[in-house]
């Protein structure tokens, strides 16, 4: 297991050296074609993304079906390139390279002085998004799930934290999650991605229940944060569109609204911004594979 380690950390090193002498344009048409092969010869994860197509958008046939399974694993390809230079870059090069939207949602956000959740997903390039995030007024902590490979965990790590943002590991989160909001500050966390049964609650995802951790929702009720869902999505030549949408408040919600009825509401702004743009969102991932007591998996 070491020596894979120690295989997987070099070849990402050799990866990054290579990838850091050619132009975007090169590296990005890397990048897709890469996800093309990966999309042919990944029979396992493919199918999983054809399955998932097939249940949230039925009314499409077979090809286009097709269509967005490609685009999916190009556009993956490219900004998985793309965020191995992009560590490389200063934090002038980086705000040169994201064009911000919906500022004045994360501001207010931020004035209101109870903490901040930037809602997002496994959609467009999120790992860039948090970076230019935490370059507009203060440093974010972002919620992630460690890597099984510590040496590769150590290096994303490091590129995660260049600009002063910082990671909270996903596992028994939830203290350093409440003392970051009870201090103000903002934690950046993905809610796209299927949960054990005993950590979820079950709420609509492209017309079919999802298991969804209702985490945020908890936690919202608990300190009166605001939600802000955020986006970041290539625009073409490396560059990228960081859009903040308008805050998701407790106060839009009845007094004894409960967390799962919160976390609908999160999950359906998530799918509002998958619809608009399927090809950039995460359809090799089992969304669906946990499901609610009684139905077959």
């Amino acid at each position: 297991m070491k020596l894979r380690h120690a295989v997987e950390a070099a070849a990402v090193r050799g990866a990054v050296a290579a990838l850091a002498p050619l132009p975007d344009s090169a590296r990005l048409s890397l990048g897709r074609a890469v996800g093309r092969i990966y999309a042919r010869f990944g029979r396992r994860r493919s199918e999983i993304a054809r399955r998932n197509l097939r249940l949230a958008f039925p009314e499409k046939g077979a090809a286009e079906i097709e269509r967005i399974l490609f685009a999916c694993a190009e556009h993956f390809g490219s900004v998985f390139f793309d965020f191995l230079n992009v560590t490389r870059l200063a934090p002038g090069q980086l705000r040169e390279r994201v064009t911000v939207e919906g500022l004045e949602n994360y501001f207010a956000a931020l004035d209101r002085g109870k903490g901040v959740f930037l809602l997002s997903a496994h959609l467009g390039n999120w790992e860039i998004g948090a970076l230019a995030a935490g370059l507009l007024r203060v440093p974010i902590s972002s919620v992630v799930r460690p890597l099984d490979n510590p040496r590769l965990e150590k290096a994303l790590a490091s590129a995660r934290g260049r600009f002063g943002n910082r990671t909270i590991a996903k596992k028994r989160a939830a203290r350093d999650v409440l003392r970051e909001l009870r201090s103000g500050g903002v934690v950046a966390i993905l809610i796209d991605q299927n949960v054990l049964a005993r950590e979820a609650v079950f709420v609509p995802f492209f017309g079919r229940l999802a298991a969804t951790s209702p985490a945020v929702g908890l936690l919202q009720k608990k300190t009166n944060a605001a939600v802000v869902p955020v986006f970041c999505r290539p625009s073409g030549d490396g560059r990228y569109d960081l859009r903040f949408e308008r805050p998701v408040l407790l106060s839009d919600f009845p007094a004894d609204a409960s967390p799962e009825e919160l976390t609908a509401r999160y999950t359906r702004v998530v799918e509002e911004a998958v619809r608009r743009e399927p090809g950039m969102w995460l359809w090799m991932h089992n969304r669906w594979r946990t499901r609610p007591p009684g139905e077959a998996s």
